[in-house]
Protein backbone atom coordinates (compact mmCIF):
# COMPACT_ATOMS: atom_id res chain seq x y z
CA UNK A 1 0.00 0.00 0.00
CA UNK A 2 2.93 2.32 0.56
CA UNK A 3 3.74 2.18 -3.14
CA UNK A 4 0.12 2.92 -4.06
CA UNK A 5 0.19 5.93 -1.72
CA UNK A 6 3.43 7.09 -3.28
CA UNK A 7 1.96 6.85 -6.78
CA UNK A 8 -1.20 8.68 -5.71
CA UNK A 9 0.93 11.38 -4.13
CA UNK A 10 3.15 11.86 -7.14
CA UNK A 11 0.71 11.30 -10.00
CA UNK A 12 -2.80 11.61 -8.63
CA UNK A 13 -5.56 9.14 -9.30
CA UNK A 14 -5.46 9.61 -13.06
CA UNK A 15 -1.75 8.79 -13.10
CA UNK A 16 -2.02 5.69 -10.92
CA UNK A 17 -1.75 2.58 -13.08
CA UNK A 18 -1.74 -1.03 -11.97
CA UNK A 19 1.16 -1.70 -14.33
CA UNK A 20 3.30 0.92 -12.58
CA UNK A 21 2.23 -0.37 -9.18
CA UNK A 22 3.16 -3.93 -10.18
CA UNK A 23 6.56 -2.74 -11.38
CA UNK A 24 7.24 -0.79 -8.19
CA UNK A 25 6.19 -3.64 -5.90
CA UNK A 26 7.88 -6.36 -7.90
CA UNK A 27 4.75 -8.46 -8.32
CA UNK A 28 2.64 -9.33 -11.32
CA UNK A 29 -0.38 -7.20 -12.13
CA UNK A 30 -2.51 -10.34 -11.81
CA UNK A 31 -1.33 -10.69 -8.20
CA UNK A 32 -2.60 -7.20 -7.45
CA UNK A 33 -5.89 -7.91 -9.20
CA UNK A 34 -6.43 -11.08 -7.14
CA UNK A 35 -6.52 -8.98 -3.98
CA UNK A 36 -8.07 -5.78 -5.38
CA UNK A 37 -10.37 -6.03 -8.39
CA UNK A 38 -9.65 -2.57 -9.81
CA UNK A 39 -7.52 0.55 -9.67
CA UNK A 40 -10.26 2.17 -7.56
CA UNK A 41 -10.08 -0.68 -5.04
CA UNK A 42 -6.29 -0.34 -4.78
CA UNK A 43 -6.56 3.40 -4.27
CA UNK A 44 -9.37 2.94 -1.72
CA UNK A 45 -7.27 0.49 0.30
CA UNK A 46 -4.30 2.84 0.25
CA UNK A 47 -6.34 5.86 1.26
CA UNK A 48 -8.15 3.91 3.98
CA UNK A 49 -4.80 2.83 5.38
CA UNK A 50 -3.62 6.43 5.41
CA UNK A 51 -6.83 7.56 7.12
CA UNK A 52 -6.52 4.92 9.83
CA UNK A 53 -2.81 5.59 10.39
CA UNK A 54 -3.25 9.34 10.59
CA UNK A 55 -6.01 9.53 13.16
CA UNK A 56 -5.34 8.67 16.77
CA UNK A 57 -8.10 9.62 19.16
CA UNK A 58 -6.40 11.69 21.83
CA UNK A 59 -7.48 11.85 25.46
CA UNK A 60 -5.54 14.72 26.96
CA UNK A 61 -8.15 15.23 29.66
CA UNK A 62 -9.57 18.38 28.07
CA UNK A 63 -11.62 19.10 25.00
CA UNK A 64 -9.25 21.91 24.02
CA UNK A 65 -6.23 19.61 24.23
CA UNK A 66 -7.95 16.84 22.28
CA UNK A 67 -9.09 19.22 19.54
CA UNK A 68 -5.62 20.71 19.25
CA UNK A 69 -4.16 17.22 18.83
CA UNK A 70 -6.72 16.17 16.20
CA UNK A 71 -6.53 19.36 14.15
CA UNK A 72 -2.75 19.55 14.27
CA UNK A 73 -2.67 15.89 13.21
CA UNK A 74 -4.95 16.71 10.28
CA UNK A 75 -2.83 19.68 9.25
CA UNK A 76 0.36 17.65 9.58
CA UNK A 77 -1.12 14.89 7.41
CA UNK A 78 -3.00 16.81 4.71
CA UNK A 79 -1.06 20.08 4.49
CA UNK A 80 2.48 18.88 5.13
CA UNK A 81 2.62 15.10 5.25
CA UNK A 82 1.77 11.82 3.60
CA UNK A 83 -1.80 12.90 2.83
CA UNK A 84 -0.88 16.00 0.85
CA UNK A 85 -2.33 14.28 -2.23
CA UNK A 86 -5.86 14.11 -0.73
CA UNK A 87 -6.77 17.70 -1.71
CA UNK A 88 -5.63 16.82 -5.24
CA UNK A 89 -7.89 13.76 -5.15
CA UNK A 90 -10.78 15.98 -4.13
CA UNK A 91 -10.16 18.19 -7.13
CA UNK A 92 -9.95 15.11 -9.39
CA UNK A 93 -13.26 13.73 -8.07
CA UNK A 94 -15.20 15.70 -10.69
CA UNK A 95 -13.47 13.73 -13.43
CA UNK A 96 -13.43 10.29 -11.75
CA UNK A 97 -16.62 9.31 -9.93
CA UNK A 98 -14.93 6.36 -8.23
CA UNK A 99 -12.84 8.83 -6.21
CA UNK A 100 -15.95 9.82 -4.27
CA UNK A 101 -15.82 6.53 -2.38
CA UNK A 102 -12.16 7.07 -1.54
CA UNK A 103 -12.88 10.49 -0.14
CA UNK A 104 -15.84 9.22 1.85
CA UNK A 105 -13.52 6.74 3.55
CA UNK A 106 -11.07 9.45 4.61
CA UNK A 107 -13.77 11.88 5.70
CA UNK A 108 -15.84 9.27 7.53
CA UNK A 109 -12.81 7.88 9.40
CA UNK A 110 -11.65 11.31 10.50
CA UNK A 111 -15.14 12.51 11.49
CA UNK A 112 -15.52 9.40 13.67
CA UNK A 113 -12.42 10.46 15.59
CA UNK A 114 -13.87 13.92 16.17
CA UNK A 115 -17.15 12.34 17.37
CA UNK A 116 -15.24 10.20 19.86
CA UNK A 117 -13.42 13.28 21.19
CA UNK A 118 -16.72 15.12 21.55
CA UNK A 119 -18.22 12.10 23.33
CA UNK A 120 -15.33 12.18 25.81
CA UNK A 121 -15.94 15.90 26.39
CA UNK A 122 -19.65 15.26 26.97
CA UNK A 123 -18.79 12.48 29.45
CA UNK A 124 -16.45 14.88 31.31
CA UNK A 125 -19.16 17.55 31.40
CA UNK A 126 -17.29 19.93 29.09
CA UNK A 127 -20.04 19.89 26.46
CA UNK A 128 -23.77 19.52 26.64
CA UNK A 129 -25.13 16.21 25.36
CA UNK A 130 -27.35 18.28 23.05
CA UNK A 131 -24.42 19.87 21.22
CA UNK A 132 -24.79 19.79 17.44
CA UNK A 133 -21.77 17.58 16.83
CA UNK A 134 -21.90 17.73 13.06
CA UNK A 135 -21.89 21.55 13.07
CA UNK A 136 -19.11 21.55 15.66
CA UNK A 137 -16.98 19.29 13.45
CA UNK A 138 -17.78 21.31 10.33
CA UNK A 139 -16.61 24.49 12.04
CA UNK A 140 -13.36 22.80 13.04
CA UNK A 141 -12.40 21.25 9.72
CA UNK A 142 -14.00 23.64 7.25
CA UNK A 143 -11.38 26.39 7.52
CA UNK A 144 -8.51 23.96 6.96
CA UNK A 145 -10.13 22.46 3.85
CA UNK A 146 -10.97 25.93 2.56
CA UNK A 147 -7.27 26.72 2.62
CA UNK A 148 -6.21 23.37 1.19
CA UNK A 149 -8.75 23.36 -1.63
CA UNK A 150 -9.57 26.97 -2.45
CA UNK A 151 -7.29 29.72 -1.20
CA UNK A 152 -3.95 27.93 -0.96
CA UNK A 153 -3.14 29.95 2.15
CA UNK A 154 -0.82 28.20 4.61
CA UNK A 155 -2.23 26.05 7.39
CA UNK A 156 0.06 27.16 10.21
CA UNK A 157 0.09 25.93 13.78
CA UNK A 158 -1.15 29.35 14.94
CA UNK A 159 -4.02 29.18 12.45
CA UNK A 160 -5.03 25.73 13.68
CA UNK A 161 -4.94 26.99 17.28
CA UNK A 162 -7.18 29.92 16.34
CA UNK A 163 -9.72 27.54 14.75
CA UNK A 164 -9.94 25.54 17.99
CA UNK A 165 -10.30 28.72 20.05
CA UNK A 166 -12.98 30.18 17.78
CA UNK A 167 -14.99 26.96 17.74
CA UNK A 168 -14.85 26.57 21.50
CA UNK A 169 -15.92 30.18 21.89
CA UNK A 170 -18.78 29.69 19.44
CA UNK A 171 -19.99 26.67 21.39
CA UNK A 172 -19.20 28.02 24.84
CA UNK A 173 -16.84 25.23 25.84
CA UNK A 174 -18.58 24.69 29.16
CA UNK A 175 -22.16 24.22 28.00
CA UNK A 176 -21.84 23.12 24.40
CA UNK A 177 -24.50 25.55 23.26
CA UNK A 178 -24.16 28.54 21.04
CA UNK A 179 -24.12 31.62 23.29
CA UNK A 180 -27.13 33.91 22.90
CA UNK A 181 -26.67 36.91 20.62
CA UNK A 182 -26.78 40.36 22.12
CA UNK A 183 -29.94 42.30 21.21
Amino acid sequence: MEQALALLASRGYAGLTLDDLAERTGVAKTTILRRWPSKAAVAAAAVERLALQSVDVPDSGTLRGDLHALLHGAADTFARGRGMFVPRLMREAGHHSEITDLLFTVIHTRRQAYRRVLALAIARGELSPTVDQELFIDLLIGPIWTRLLITGDPVTRAYVDSIVDATLTAFDGTTGTTPPRAP
